[in-house]
């Protein structure tokens, strides 16, 4: 009689669940912005970074790359800047490396969206840019930049192209 009974109390805990109890990701995630990274004298090629080092201005956080044409960071949703700064180590044939940055400033708008009960909100970001912010040293290693959208509601394409 107590298995009937645990198995009876089982089924009704189950059959409890509703679809919107479990959050797949997907399309139910904040997006981050997608940069695909092209040479700069042959514009159609995707060119790899042998190690790019991305540091966050406003919340002190630094991302690592590794032999990568394609990277993402996240986009601040509390405000409507993020700025990074963007460092390409250059490997030398005498087993030296120089050091390249550039500074990306991105404005948007955010706006956050009901999913589901299961994975809450996420932001997408209207009016969306990337300014590359004026570094006239040596230092620079950005040659030009391409917006491909001004809003960002997925990861599935790249939001800009960096040339370099």
């Amino acid at each position: 009689m107590r298995k009937i009974w645990f198995v009876g109390l089982l089924a009704l805990s189950l059959s409890a669940c509703e679809k919107d109890d479990i959050c797949d990701g997907g399309e139910s995630v904040t997006p981050n912005v997608v940069i695909d990274l092209y040479d700069r004298l042959e514009t159609e090629n995707l060119k790899s970074a042998v190690k790019i080092a991305i540091i966050a201005q406003d919340f002190k956080d630094t991302l690592f790359f590794y032999n990568r044409s394609k990277i993402d960071l996240p986009l601040q949703i509390n405000t409507t800047e993020t700025v990074w700064d963007l460092v390409l180590y250059i490997p030398t044939a005498n087993n030296d490396t120089l050091l390249r940055k550039d500074q990306l400033k991105f404005n948007y708008t955010p706006e956050a969206l009901y999913v589901s009960k299961a994975c809450g909100y996420k932001t997408i970001f209207h009016d969306f840019n990337a300014v590359k912010t004026s570094n006239t040293s040596a230092t620079s290693w950005i040659q030009s930049i391409y917006k491909i959208t001004n809003e960002i509601s997925n990861t599935n394409n790249a939001h800009i192209q960096l040339y370099y």
